[in-house]
């Protein structure tokens, strides 16, 4: 065996006991070093994917992918890189592979409905926060003036066109360069709260997790309604009513 086929064994089977394959291995001074240099390099691969993904990273780089119209799609960039590993030996083919599953994982793109509109990447997270800042969105005790919420309604282009039930909080917010509705309900177990979203675009269902409180997000014909509530709180008949009672002027 000669040093090109030894190392060319090595890559495609590092743990091979051939005969041959192990007396060239230990005969060759060249080999030696050259199988010690992928043990090294292998080893690094190793440490590499330990390490921990900084807070936000993940994030930040989402947003600059969506905010780059000319950038690739996540499915593009994936579809080239699983292309690329197919010609890969088989040893640096498995480490390209656990790399991209490690960062899928991580990054929580790894789901069977993932969305890439803009604007759940952006308006998601900014939603959470808010409510989280917010401390009228857990509270019931007060009542919005029925003129104080007619004029809410007003700044975004639309009326209520029946009852709703008390409102203890209203407020016109701006996140992500889009003027929201912010109202809070008594719901079956606290308060409840509503986001009008008019003109965004997230174009499917959207489920919002947090220890605190749960939420969803959905499609309307005039853009986004957020519904956040208390765990028990059955939000989807909150949806409804007020998309039902909405008209846009």
């Amino acid at each position: 065996m000669n040093c090109q086929t030894y190392r060319q064994q090595y890559t495609y089977e590092p743990s091979c006991q051939e005969e041959e394959f192990l007396s060239h291995k230990q005969a060759c001074h060249n080999c030696l070093a050259f199988t010690k240099d992928m043990m090294q390099f292998e080893q690094s691969l190793i440490e590499a994917i330990k390490v921990e993904i900084p807070d936000g990273l993940t994030e930040r780089i989402l947003r600059k992918q969506f905010k780059n119209k000319k950038s690739p799609s996540l499915l593009t960039r994936f579809n080239e890189w699983f292309k690329n590993i197919l010609y890969l030996p088989p040893i640096y083919a498995v480490a390209a592979s656990l790399f991209l599953v490690i960062t899928l994982f991580s990054s929580g793109l790894w789901q069977t409905d993932i969305d890439t509109d803009t604007d759940t990447v952006l308006l998601k997270p900014e939603i959470i926060s808010y409510i989280e800042k917010t401390p009228q969105a857990f509270e019931t005790d007060s009542k919005v003036p029925d003129a104080e919420l007619r004029m809410m309604f007003q700044k975004i282009g639309a009326k209520m066109t029946g009852d709703i039930g008390k409102v203890s909080f209203c407020k016109i917010l701006t996140l992500k360069g889009y003027t929201i509705a912010h109202l809070v309900l008594s719901g079956t177990k606290g308060a409840v709260n509503v986001l009008l979203i008019p003109d965004s675009k997230i174009t499917k269902h959207q489920n919002i997790n947090n220890v605190k409180f749960k939420g969803i997000i959905r499609p309307t014909a005039w853009g986004n309604i957020a519904i956040i509530g208390n765990q028990e709180e059955p939000l989807e008949p909150i949806a409804k009513l007020m998309n039902d009672k909405l008209v846009w002027l």
